[in-house]
C-alpha cells in the first residue's frame, strides 16, 4: 500500500524515453532520486523532478511523512495520445506522418521499513547442492 501518489497526465515525451529516465530512480529513496534526476541530463529528469516533489508534498498533506523515511515504491509511464501530423515529405510528392507522442507518468511513495539485522545463527546448506555428498579429499585412487 502506497504512502502516496501523483500522476502527470500527456507529458510530451514518447514514453521508452521517460522510462529511460524513471529506470534510474525506481526503488531509491526519496533524497537520492533527488539528486539523480537533478544531475541527469536526459529531458525529461527536470519535469520528473517535479512530479516527485508533487508526491512527497502529497505524502506530507496524508499524514506526517518526511522525505527521510519515504522511497520510490513504484514509478511508471504509459503511452498516452499520438498526435499526427503530415509534415514530412518523401519521395514521388509524397508525405510522411510525424508522430507526436506522449506518455503518463505515475509515482508511488512508501515508507520505508526499517532495516532489521538477524543475529548470527548457524549457516545451513541451502541451494543446488544442499544435501548432497561430499567428496573426501584423500591419497590414491
Amino acid at each position: 500500500m502506497s504512502v502516496a501518489h501523483a500522476h502527470l497526465n500527456d507529458l510530451r515525451h514518447s514514453a521508452r524515453k521517460v522510462r529511460a529516465v524513471l529506470d534510474l530512480v525506481r526503488g531509491k529513496r526519496v533524497e537520492e532520486a533527488y539528486r539523480i534526476l537533478a544531475f541527469t541530463r536526459r529531458r525529461p529528469a527536470e519535469t520528473l523532478l517535479k512530479l516527485l516533489r508533487s508526491a512527497v508534498a502529497n505524502a506530507g498533506q496524508k499524514g506526517d511523512h518526511k522525505p527521510e523515511s519515504l522511497y520510490v515504491s513504484g514509478i511508471w509511464a504509459d503511452g498516452g495520445a499520438i498526435k499526427q501530423r503530415n509534415l514530412e515529405p518523401k519521395a514521388m510528392l509524397r508525405h510522411g506522418i510525424q508522430k507526436k507522442r506522449s506518455c503518463h507518468v505515475t509515482v508511488e511513495l512508501d515508507v520505508k521499513p526499517p532495516v532489521v539485522l538477524r543475529s548470527g545463527g548457524s549457516h545451513t546448506a541451502s541451494g543446488k547442492n544442499a544435501g548432497a555428498p561430499v567428496a573426501e579429499s584423500g591419497k590414491g585412487a
